[in-house]
């Protein structure tokens, strides 16, 4: 069985670099937040990083190399990175986890905040193809053609049972008619004036999506 390795950023993966570049981004992001007393929007954050960032991507994207001493003590760095961030929202369970962490010195409460750590920025949205072939995989059966390191974090993550029997006319149908009524509502004054900032951005978000998607299917 591998044994503890001491918490190091070490990555030597894709995944690793992401990981790392996402926590950073989301502290930067958090500490505004916090600023702005915009405490709901911090905790959608540190959510989104959590289940989705760490947990269902990174995690089971480095499963098969934990063997790997250099991963484990990277997986350990990104892991205290994490809890640190979590601490001010759920203090008592994450001084549990820490406190069950190796060679333990201080309790979290009392360790410094994480510093910044732009280092691994550039890879910021490395996982993007992955993540836009499992969006369309798991909503359609749709499997795009994709290589390398994003097939590789694919087939981790995702773990198709097939080789993508879906629909591809009818998923760009699909596709096509929500970009339509997206545009249609970004392009609407009223809407954009007066809906919350944080609708009017997902919205944007939600076209960019959509367009990343139908561009994937070809």
């Amino acid at each position: 069985m591998a044994g503890a390795a001491e918490p190091e950023a070490r990555p030597s993966s894709v995944e690793e670099r992401w990981i790392l570049a996402r926590i950073e981004a989301t502290r930067a992001e958090f500490e505004a937040d916090l600023a702005a007393f915009d405490f709901a929007h911090a905790v959608q954050r540190l959510y989104h990083l959590t289940f989705d960032d760490f947990c269902d991507w990174y995690l089971e994207s480095i499963k098969p190399r934990l063997e790997e001493e250099d991963v484990r003590a990277t997986a350990f760095a990104a892991l205290e990175r994490l809890l640190k961030l979590l601490h001010p929202v759920m203090p008592h369970v994450t001084e549990e986890i820490w406190t069950n962490l190796p060679d333990r010195e201080s309790r979290l409460i009392v360790a410094p905040w994480p510093e910044s750590q732009t280092e691994y920025s550039a890879d910021l949205h490395a996982l993007d193809e992955a993540q836009t072939a499992a969006r369309l995989y798991r909503r359609s059966g749709v499997r795009i053609e994709i290589g390398g390191d994003s097939l590789r974090i694919f087939e981790a993550v995702v773990r198709p049972s097939d080789d993508g029997q879906g629909d591809v006319e009818a998923e760009r149908g699909r596709l096509r008619k929500e970009i339509e009524r997206s545009e249609k509502m970004l392009a609407n004054e009223k809407f954009v004036a007066n809906a919350a900032p944080e609708v009017v951005e997902g919205e944007r978000q939600k076209l960019e999506q959509y367009r990343a998607e139908l561009d994937a299917l070809g």
